[in-house]
């Protein structure tokens, strides 16, 4: 497919071609003041000389729009198009729309002329990226004039991006834009463009209304082509694409980008970067949609679920964002992240914790979305930033909709378990190996009838904590840590460890988060030993006992209860430890003793003073 201007206050066209083809008596032809809507062109001739190949490739891949040329009495040279110049462009990966000139027709013999359109029309075949082709002659000033202007309007203009020459249909990209905007300017939802809403779209894109016969007239045109095109109420989504397909079939072409531009599309057919708030978040701030986004959220919610049976399945959710680029969540982190019914479809909890996530982890791409499923609000009504969490941890409370829960743990421990647990996954005994890709889960927590929060977990991986003990601010988005051990063998330790280490993190950073460990598959045989000691040790580092539960047989203990509670009290369940200095005395003390339970607790964590450590070792004896 053929690119698009890369915008800017001028349009950039290279002209290139064989040596003696008439390129620069074509650039020296060009009216000297060219515009198009206000846009001035810069043409650029380039050399035919070997030694300057790499710099004439530099400017066509910087080039708005390529002008090729051949000469009209030299047959080689329309060949060397196909053999060369056509092939050699795409090798460098032009993406600018190109023109082909035929220079110095003045030259060609009467008896030697062929009709342009049989000689271009087997070329553009095969070349689609060619918009247009011209004859002309510099030396009688014939067409030249033509030749910019459509080099230019090809770049302003591209056919490319909206249209495919090879299948003669509208591109994805260009219906899905044009079912958004057909959705904006249904006001009443009916599904049609009455006259009015016709009207108001025909004022709004150019200014001007529409004559009754002549809104008649469009819809004439229409019904007499696509019979479904046209009902009753006025004109169909089917109508209204059908209708730019002929926009762009039939010209002019700016009259579908211009309604393109108006509703907000750049040249890529993307909803412009400049449409969406700028954000700077500290690092221990969040983002979440506001009451206004959810709302619009259920709202659509309720508008495609056509069998009215609370859950989106995946022909609904498809067409609900059929006026997106693509849907948003067929992807990682997205994919697999809500819980889902046996058919693959979404309740009204699991949608809006998709957004939720959507928006927490990038809020740009998920207002984005919220605008290309008809979100009629301005972008920046539909986010808010939240408090920073040392003033909740201040004011020892969280104000956030959304807490996200950082789950640490030692392989096999549970991690995954826990994250398909809140999904609502079953539990299964196979065991599949994390990837370096951190894993996401997302669901609702109701606190209370009044009190519905979203939970996020976040599986950290092996590789993962490495990664996040080397960045300042890794712990900034973390509003509660989870460390998971199973309660059957003494993989606690290792979690331990990891607790130590992150809490120690957080305290040199300065972003501290609350913690809590639990134990994953509590109907095991447990270890007495094992429980007293982290109970043991989470009493002196300052956090909630173990709590124990078993995914095998869905006996969550209301954990995710519990996790929101204590993300919802920031000064709470903050360990306690030393510096590293009194840590590494402490652990050679320990390591010397070497005797139950105070064995478990140095691995865990060294203690605040030596007169608690004293009195660790003594309980150990």
């Amino acid at each position: 497919m053929v690119g698009v201007r890369r915008g800017g206050d001028v349009v950039h066209v290279v002209v290139a071609g064989d040596s003696g083809t008439g390129k620069t008596s074509l650039v020296h032809g060009a009216p000297r003041f060219l515009h198009c809507d206000g846009v001035p062109i810069k043409i650029i001739d380039t050399s035919s000389r070997t030694e300057d190949t790499d710099k004439v490739a530099e400017e066509l891949q910087r080039a708005d729009s390529v002008v090729l040329t051949y000469a009209c009495d030299r047959s080689e040279t329309l060949e060397n198009l196909t053999t060369f110049w056509l092939p050699r462009l795409r090798k460098l990966e032009v993406k600018a729309p190109v023109i082909v000139a035929g220079c110095k027709l003045d030259l060609l013999d009467e008896n030697q002329q062929v009709s342009l359109e049989q000689v271009m029309s087997p070329l553009m075949q095969q070349f689609c990226e060619i918009q247009a082709c011209v004859e002309c002659s510099s030396y009688k000033t014939f067409e030249v004039r033509e030749v910019f202007f459509f080099a230019q309007k090809a770049a302003l203009y591209p056919m490319a991006p909206l249209h495919d020459q090879e299948s003669q249909t509208l591109t994805p990209r260009c219906v899905r834009a044009l079912k958004r905007i057909f959705t904006l300017c249904d006001h009443d939802k009916d599904g049609a463009l009455s006259n009015a809403e016709l009207n108001a779209f025909q004022v709004r894109c150019f200014n001007a209304p529409l004559k009754p016969h002549e809104i008649l007239d469009v819809k004439e045109v229409v019904k007499k082509n696509l019979s479904e095109g046209v009902n009753e109420r006025g004109l169909t989504s089917t109508g209204f694409l059908f209708l730019h397909a002929l926009f762009i079939e039939k010209g002019p072409l700016e009259a579908t980008w211009t309604v393109l531009k108006k509703f907000g599309y750049n040249y890529d057919v993307k909803l412009a970067a400049d449409l969406f708030p700028p954000l700077k978040l500290a690092p221990d701030q969040s983002v979440e949609l506001t009451n206004e986004a959810v709302d619009f959220l259920e709202t659509i919610f309720d508008e495609f679920d056509g069998d009215s049976d609370k859950v989106l399945q995946p022909h609904e959710l498809e067409e609900l964002f059929s006026s997106a680029p693509k849907s948003p969540w067929i992807e990682n982190p997205y994919k697999d992240a809500v819980e889902r019914n046996a058919s693959g479809g979404l309740s009204l909890d699991a949608f809006l914790s998709e957004w939720a996530l959507m928006t927490l982890l990038n809020p740009t791409f998920s207002v984005e979305n919220l605008m290309y499923i008809g979100y009629p609000g301005d972008p920046s009504s539909a986010i808010r930033v939240t408090r920073r969490r040392h003033m909740d941890r201040r004011k020892q409370h969280s104000e956030r909709n959304v807490l996200q829960c950082f789950i640490f743990g030692p392989m096999k421990a549970g991690k995954s378990a826990l994250l398909n647990c809140c999904i609502g996954r079953p539990y299964s005994e196979a065991y599949n190996p994390a990837t370096n890709e951190d894993r996401f889960a997302a669901n609702v927590v109701d606190i209370s009838t009044e009190n519905k929060k979203y939970i996020v977990l976040r599986e950290i991986s092996e590789g993962g904590v490495t990664k996040l003990l080397a960045n300042k601010e890794s712990l900034g988005s973390c509003d509660i840590a989870v460390f998971v051990h199973d309660r059957s063998d003494s993989s606690w330790k290792t979690s331990s460890e990891l607790l130590s280490k992150i809490a120690g993190h957080g305290e040199d950073t300065g972003f501290q988060v609350p913690c809590l460990t639990v134990a994953v598959n509590d109907d095991q045989d447990s270890f007495t030993m094992a429980i007293q000691e982290t109970t043991m040790v989470s009493q002196y580092i300052g956090v909630e006992a173990p709590m124990p539960i078993s995914v095998k047989l869905g006996d969550s203990n209301n954990i995710f209860h519990q996790i929101v509670t204590a993300a919802e009290h920031p000064h709470l369940n903050i360990p306690k430890t030393e510096g590293r200095k009194t840590c590494k005395q402490y652990h050679r003390l320990i390591d010397r003793s070497l005797m139950f339970v105070s064995v478990g607790v140095a691995v865990a964590f060294g203690l605040s003073v030596q007169g608690r450590m004293r009195q660790v070792k003594r309980q150990a004896l």
